[in-house]
């Protein structure tokens, strides 16, 4: 039986995208604004998974397909960020930290916008390992983000 080694940062995106903790508060209920984040969100997951099964060996490593993934993902990754702002009917699992460390949460935004273009640039060069640094750095700024904004499901 052959084993592979999947590295630890990707071993976290996969755990992060699956499940992401929080503090332990419990979610509310979602708003319209809520609701439109959250799609937008799940919008940019069908590339990012799409690069995974590549980074992880469970799909053939397709260089074309691999640099639109990442060009789309890079685009799609802009909107959630237009959609922060407290929605009065609820705002699911966003925690209200959000709202009142702002300083701490765009520098997590930030972190994830240089992440992302850092991975789109990988992508656009076509060399894996490199590619595989930032996949994994994109996902620790997931996963760095939902620990300290995100609660639990």
């Amino acid at each position: 039986m052959k084993t592979r080694f999947i590295p630890v940062a990707l071993a976290a995106v996969v755990l992060t995208l699956s499940a992401c903790g929080g503090s332990g508060a419990p979610s509310q209920p979602k708003g319209p604004i809520s609701e439109d984040r959250t799609a937008a969100f799940k919008s940019m997951m069908p590339e990012f998974t799409r690069m995974g099964k590549m980074v992880k060996d469970e799909e053939p490593y397709d260089v074309e397909k691999f640099k639109q993934a990442a060009a789309t993902f890079a685009e799609n990754s802009k909107k959630p960020f237009t959609l922060f702002e407290s929605d009065p009917q609820g705002n699911g699992r966003a925690l209200p930290a959000i709202w009142t460390d702002t300083a701490t949460f765009k520098a997590e935004e930030e972190k994830f916008v240089a992440a992302v273009e850092k991975l789109n640039a990988a992508a656009q060069t076509g060399k894996l390992e490199e590619i595989k640094a930032a996949y994994g750095e994109t996902g620790a700024t997931c996963k760095s983000c939902h620990d300290t904004f995100r609660g639990p499901e």
